[in-house]
């Protein structure tokens, strides 16, 4: 026993032991990695959102190109260009993609809006580009429209095959609107649309130095020159950013995200107070974890010694359910031939002395049944006899079923001869009211035989003998009955 407690508090210490080596192991590289990592995931947390954002103005301004260009495909293919339907076209396009103003724009001839009234551009300070048609799409950022007096995003889509364009003026406003992430960033983030050169197209109003002049890399120090020109790569090559600028003394943190628009690019600046918070929440975050991983090393001492504790009690409690279904006949739940005489030879070994019976019985015509009723019925007459039997007799009793249609029981411990008797009344009654069938009832009647113990045999084959015996002779007399083996029920 002691060598068995040794061995088990062994196993014990070794987790433990394993445990401990791993938490110093992360305390160790701890100090050393701790820092970069926190940076590292807001960097991350910030990129993913931005990239988001960037991501979702893109598709809306991409979204009014596909919108833009299809409705140029069914202007070239209107056979005549009346005025009215183009217009109706124009006017479908605004109101499915949100832009304020479509222009059907005819080189050399007169324009005409989305309401079909006549509108000249060629007085537009962008009138210049305008004229250059493009054979693909092109994306224009205009101050001032110079038709309602407000900033626009202008997609000049070319009618194919033409000398025309299909104008769409898009409300920047709409987007300054997506622009919106302060619950990501703080409320003090400068957020802006950068172009290629770094020019400002759109911002949000912030009053910070990097969104003054109307261009980011103006307003930036020749001292960050290093970062600037990694911006500037990232924006030709559209690639996801983050760095750390100062502008006249104001320190961000840029992030930037391309929106996959004439190289356009979201960027986010950051108020480093704002950061440096995000950071100080992710170290209390690692605090918390490492309190966490302290906890959980002790509460695994404690649920290891638990599991330690119990396991043997569950094994064991394992091991008799998986010998119960061992010993369990599946159809009927009784016991199995081989566990019913088990339990049957363990009984007379321990109580040799004691007055006991054994039934052996088998239901008559079961081939029969089978053959007129169906096996499923037949499995169901057995099914139904397993559930139904045990009810009449104790549950210390033994009751199993040994054959195809063959059931022993063996009643234990009975007082007197006159007890054997009643018992086997009590059998007989039983099947004079079994009946199966849910909607037909179908009488079901048995062939049994009886022997009693110790008088009839004084071990389990020779008692089983005698009751198979006293079964042929019930069968012999006409089935639908039962026979001792001597004869005691013809003797009364």
């Amino acid at each position: 026993m002691r060598e068995k407690s040794k061995a088990g508090i062994l196993r014990l210490l070794i987790p433990i032991a394993v445990l401990a080596i791993v938490i110093l192991y992360l305390f160790f590289n701890f100090s050393v990695k701790t820092k970069s990592a926190t940076e590292e995931a807001v960097q991350r947390e910030f990129q993913e959102t931005v990239s988001n954002r960037a991501s979702r103005i893109g598709a809306e301004l991409q979204y009014v190109r596909i919108a833009g260009e299809m409705v140029a495909q069914m202007i070239k293919s209107t056979s005549v260009q009346r005025e009215e339907i183009v217009g109706q076209y124009m006017l479908a396009v605004t109101e499915k993609t949100g832009a304020y103003e479509a222009i059907f724009y005819q080189k050399d001839k007169m324009c005409v809006d989305k309401s079909g009234n006549s509108i000249a551009l060629n007085d537009k300070q962008y009138f210049p580009l305008i004229a250059q048609l493009a054979d693909e799409t092109q994306y224009l950022y205009v101050e001032d429209d110079e038709i309602t007096g407000q900033a626009a995003i202008m997609l000049m889509v070319p009618v194919p095959e033409t000398e025309a364009a299909l104008l769409l003026y898009y409300p920047t406003n709409t987007i300054r609107d997506m622009m919106k992430i302060d619950t990501d960033y703080g409320k003090n983030a400068a957020i802006a649309i950068v172009n290629s050169k770094g020019g400002i197209l759109i911002h949000n109003e912030m009053e910070s130095k990097f969104l003054e002049n109307g261009s980011l890399w103006t307003n930036v120090g020749n001292e960050f020159g290093v970062q600037v020109g990694k911006m500037k790569n990232s924006l030709k090559r559209e690639n996801i950013g983050f760095t750390v600028i100062v502008a006249d003394n104001e320190t961000r943190t840029l992030v930037y995200a391309p929106i996959e628009v004439n190289s356009w690019m979201l960027v986010v600046g950051v108020d480093q107070s704002y950061v440096d918070q995000k950071m100080d929440q992710a170290w209390k975050k690692i605090c918390v974890m490492l309190y966490q991983l302290v906890g959980a090393m002790l509460l695994f001492v404690v649920i290891f010694a638990i599991i330690y504790i119990f396991s043997r009690v569950k094994n064991e409690e394992k091991s008799r359910i998986l010998r119960e279904r061992a010993d369990t006949d599946l159809l009927t739940g009784l016991n199995n031939k081989l566990a019913t005489e088990n339990r049957i030879k363990e009984y007379i070994k321990d109580n040799p002395d004691t007055l006991a019976m054994m039934f052996v019985l088998d239901i008559d015509d079961f081939k029969k049944i089978n053959d007129t009723m169906g096996h499923a019925f037949g499995d169901e007459v057995l099914s139904n006899l397993g559930k139904r039997i045990s009810a009449n007799f104790r549950v210390t009793d033994i009751i199993g079923r040994t054959g195809g249609d063959e059931f022993t029981i063996f009643l234990k411990a009975l007082k007197d001869d006159s007890n054997t008797l009643s018992e086997a009344k009590k059998l007989v009654n039983f099947f004079k009211g079994f009946e199966v069938g849910e909607y037909v009832k179908y009488s079901v009647s048995a062939s049994i035989g009886a022997a009693v113990f110790p008088a009839d045999g004084n071990d389990f084959e020779s008692l089983y003998k005698a009751a198979d015996q006293a079964l042929y002779k019930a069968k012999k007399r006409g089935k639908n009955q039962l026979a001792f083996y001597d004869d005691r029920d013809r003797k009364e």
